[in-house]
């Protein structure tokens, strides 16, 4: 690779007897070895009503069914506390799932489930609550402590930051009586509060500020705080785009640059560190303008992540977030793209490879020879050491030999984390700077879509120009970059085997029509190839490129990689409504 706490309210000294403990933390729970009955209503501000409801508890777990007023009523056989539940279901047409937490010593407790006992989890545990759920049972991710605490700060920022006082409330316990869709206007003061909440955090933005409020857990160090994430949440959204937040946005571009952005989607403005930019919704829904010397455009995937497109560079944009070096342990598959160095004759190129980050952030490197369109091993590099070094901001420093880099991490509403890196930060173009930006995931699989399904997507296409011998051109001192305009394109799988899918493409272009075939975790698993090739099914020659694509779990972008020796691009694929 070249590479001051609130005091405590009445609310939150009961949650305290709530959850003493969760999967091995501090305190008591009850004993195995009679029913457990556990009880609670399930609500957004509106019932969720016919929502599958999961519970796990240090020993035994139930299901069941909310009713119409979002009750539900669970038995655990020889069930034991403390329990945390999950529910899924639908609320005016959107998907929603939520979690809660229950403890006691006895037979029985309640759990109340809405998006306020959401983002009291993911603040509690520093998590998302569904990998809570996913891990409950297997270490002290929340104490009775972390819960009073998570709630104090939620529903301090709350009333602080957006002005929705809850503080009258236990969520995890008080009454809750939902409006119905028989009864859309009842509802109890606890509802109330929960329109209330959902006025600031709509049920399908819920995701997105979960995730947020997640990263936040690390305190001080943390570089968004949870007073400004409800802040910002409470500015609003892309219009028709629920998953853009306002807030602090990330953007690394091709040749490395990164700076944090401030949007503020209420007022249409974009604050940089150049200046404030107006910013227009486009006429694509999750795709907005930057007005400025260089206009850019920006696609926002369902993730809450993007692109951001100007007529020179493409580049990653993904919301502010910490992480700890703990997360980033274990094996992680990396693609690179850019420049190197004078010293290596300005070369455009790319990079396939794999990172193991050990416990002290020692870190193993093996990288594939690209140039040479060799995968059938990963050699390597016993040369130079490589480590990373968590930053206070909650970012990462990479040291490659003598090159360093920045990461940032950005975990998805879906729970996966994805490192988006660079060698050149400041995005220098001195001739002895590497220029390249980088992405780890974690080892995926590449699995095939079933036929006739369609995928709509944003593509854009990074161009670097360069000689006969694969060398970026440099016009003074500088690479000559392009960015084609973002096309707004589809595809329909017309056929589909574990090894590989068959594409009919969709697009307002001259390859409108065409077909390709990707084969499925190939060169390497996880990646998906096609070589060049022409289609003839129109009636007219299309040819299309020889490329290596990864897609970014849980993130809805892909990069692709172009594998030609006599040209040099990197295309992202955006997920698009």
């Amino acid at each position: 690779m070249k590479l001051k706490v609130p005091g405590l309210t009445a609310a939150t000294v009961s949650v305290a007897a709530l959850v003493a403990a969760c999967g091995g933390g501090d305190g008591s729970s009850s004993a195995a070895g009679s029913s457990l009955q556990l009880s609670g209503v399930a609500a957004t501000g509106l019932a969720m009503a016919g929502g599958a409801v999961d519970v796990k508890c240090a020993s035994g777990t139930g299901t069941a069914t909310t009713n119409d007023s979002g009750g539900y009523t669970v038995t655990v056989a020889n069930g034991a506390l403390p329990c945390i539940v999950k529910v899924t279901g639908t609320v005016n047409g959107t998907e929603v799932t939520l979690h809660s937490l229950a403890q006691g010593s006895g037979t029985s407790a309640t759990a109340n489930v809405t998006p306020l006992t959401e983002l009291i989890l993911a603040r509690a545990a520093g998590t998302l609550p569904s990998d809570l759920f996913n891990n409950f049972g297997s270490g002290g991710a929340v104490t009775g402590a972390s819960l009073t605490q998570a709630t104090t700060d939620v529903l301090a920022a709350l009333s602080t930051a957006a002005g929705v006082d809850l503080t009258t409330i236990d969520p995890f316990k008080t009454a809750l009586v939902p409006a119905t869709a028989a009864n859309p206007s009842g509802g109890n003061t606890y509802d109330k509060l929960l329109d209330r909440l959902g006025a600031v955090v709509n049920t399908a933005a819920l995701p997105q500020v979960t995730s947020q409020i997640a990263s936040t857990a690390g305190g001080g160090s943390a570089p968004v705080t949870l007073n400004e994430v409800v802040a910002n949440v409470s500015k609003g959204t892309l219009a028709g785009c629920p998953q853009a937040l306002s807030g602090k946005y990330r953007i690394v571009d091709y040749v490395g640059a990164t700076d944090v952005v401030n949007i503020d989607f209420g007022a249409g403005v974009l604050h940089a560190p150049d200046g404030d930019h107006a910013i227009t919704a486009g006429s694509q829904a999750c795709e907005f303008d930057v007005a400025g010397s260089f206009p850019t455009t920006v696609m926002i995937s369902p993730s809450g992540a993007g692109v951001t497109r100007d007529a020179e560079r493409a580049g990653f944009i993904f919301p502010v977030q910490a992480h700890t070096l703990a997360s980033l342990q274990g094996k992680w598959d990396y693609l690179e793209s850019g420049i190197e160095e004078a010293s290596f004759s300005n070369r455009a190129r790319h990079w396939v490879g794999e990172m193991t980050i050990a416990a002290d952030g020692g870190t193993g490197v093996c990288d594939y020879d690209v140039m040479g369109a060799s995968f059938g091993s990963c050699i390597i590099d016993t040369h130079e050491s490589t480590a990373f070094t968590a930053q206070a901001d909650g970012s990462f420093r990479l040291q490659y030999g003598q090159v360093g880099g920045q990461v940032y991490g950005f975990r998805a509403p879906s729970g996966d984390l994805t490192l988006f890196g660079t060698n050149n930060p400041v995005g220098s173009f001195d001739a002895e700077v590497l220029k390249t930006n980088f992405v780890l995931t974690r080892p995926q699989v590449a699995k095939p879509s079933p036929v006739g399904t369609v995928s709509k997507f944003w593509d854009v296409v990074q161009n670097v120009q360069i000689d006969s011998s694969g060398n970026a051109v440099l016009v003074s001192g500088s690479p000559v970059l392009s960015v084609a305009v973002p096309a707004r394109n589809s595809t329909t799988v017309t056929a589909s085997t574990d090894a590989a899918i068959t594409r009919k493409l969709t697009s307002a272009g001259t390859d409108n029509g065409r077909v390709d075939t990707l084969t499925l975790n190939s060169p390497i698993p996880g990646l998906r190839s096609r070589p060049q090739g022409t289609d003839t099914s129109t009636g007219t020659a299309i040819s299309y490129s020889a490329v290596i694509i990864r897609q970014l779990p849980g993130v809805g972008i892909s990069v692709a990689l172009d594998m030609r020796a006599n040209a040099q691009f990197m295309s992202y694929t955006v997920t698009r409504p």
